[in-house]
């Protein structure tokens, strides 16, 4: 995880024409590919003061934050309270078909509204989508603790299999990240194997794969995808020995 002492010195002078100017501190809480790890509250204040001294904008990536919400017991608004502008996503955990929303001071709106505009976004007659986001919101946070137990369903089955091994030390949220080892293949063909057993997990590296429990992932669908994962594994070694 980020900690402020990795920012001290890195700030870059606009008045200097070879650099780009340093203007903004951007986090990601969760962070996917800290294998969805929640980013600590106090070293997220820290950082955010630090930045607000060197006159610098704060945002929050926070396509998961209700992840983090939900793992940390701390709540959206305080978590929110270190940044100027804060993106969260409907259509992950919240199980909405789409969309994400940008959060800020109205002068920041305006601008980011008209930048979009701009740009060639927006949607027309959205009315149906922003319900389902609604409604994510309304019925899905709490729920969210359920893709974390699967996850970590997933990640104890997968510790005790053979050429398998979870990166990072704890599963805080909805994401598992792990290795396989070289003897057992690349990740590629491993999750070939997987996906033939109807299980679907993306390759994260060479040699690491990415599972995401989600509203559509059931308990028993966890229980499953653990057990063919370890199943998978010691079939691979036997042939690979």
């Amino acid at each position: 995880m980020l900690q402020v002492e990795q920012l001290l010195g890195r700030i870059r002078s606009s008045s200097n024409d070879h650099l780009v100017g340093t203007k903004l501190v951007c986090l990601e809480n969760t962070h996917n590919r800290g294998v969805g790890r929640i980013q600590p509250y106090d070293t997220v204040a820290e950082i955010c003061g630090w930045a607000a001294d060197n006159n610098l904008a704060r945002h929050l990536d926070g396509a998961r934050l209700f992840n983090a919400v939900v793992g940390s017991g701390i709540s959206a608004a305080d978590w929110a309270s270190h940044f100027d502008t804060i993106s969260v996503c409907f259509s992950k955990g919240l199980g909405a078909p789409i969309g994400s929303a940008l959060c800020g001071p109205a002068h920041l709106i305006r601008k980011a509204r008209r930048h979009r505009k701009a740009l060639g976004g927006g949607w027309r007659q959205a009315g149906i989508l922003a319900a389902a986001a609604l409604y994510a919101l309304d019925h899905n946070i709490e729920r969210l603790a359920e893709d974390h137990a699967n996850a970590r369903i997933i990640a104890d089955t997968i510790r005790s299999a053979p050429g398998l091994k979870v990166v990072g030390d704890s599963v805080d949220t909805n994401i598992v990240i792990y290795e396989i080892d070289p003897e057992l293949g690349t990740a590629a063909a491993f999750t070939a194997r997987l996906r033939d057993e109807g299980v679907l997990m993306n390759v994260n590296a060479p040699q690491r794969l990415r599972a995401v429990t989600h509203l559509d992932v059931s308990r028993a669908q966890a229980e499953r995808a653990a057990a063919v994962i370890h199943e998978t594994a010691a079939t691979v070694q036997a042939i690979a020995g």
